[in-house]
């Protein structure tokens, strides 16, 4: 397992985030390697990186951020008998009443109804 990976589980592992000092000597890694993979972790919006003061020194606790799940799109309107409307992704200048393509297509969703 690659160290940023590693660093990722642990605080990933921990629900109340983790301290920097504490993850790159627990992680047994340079400070200044693991302050670079937390500011890419931060960067793509992995984590969340707040300073924290305490015993006379700071340092930032680093929290996982959960990602809501995407809603899956619901393209079935665009679909008649698992064909595509042939206005989706059409480059022709017409006019609907004359395009024979969305012509046939409107009376198989017709015949579906």
């Amino acid at each position: 397992m690659e160290t940023e990976e590693k660093i990722l589980e642990k605080i990933k592992s921990s629900e109340d985030g983790v301290l920097q000092k504490d993850l790159w000597k627990e992680m047994q890694i340079d400070r200044r390697k693991c302050s670079r993979i937390v500011d890419k972790l931060k960067k793509e919006g992995i984590i969340t990186r707040n300073l924290e003061s305490g015993k006379g020194s700071r340092t930032y606790r680093i929290r996982y951020l959960k990602r809501k799940k995407e809603e899956l799109k619901d393209y079935s309107l665009l679909l008649v008998n698992n064909m595509f409307s042939p206005c989706t992704g059409c480059t022709i200048e017409c006019f609907p009443t004359h395009c024979m393509p969305l012509t046939d297509w409107i009376f198989t969703l017709i015949e579906v109804e």
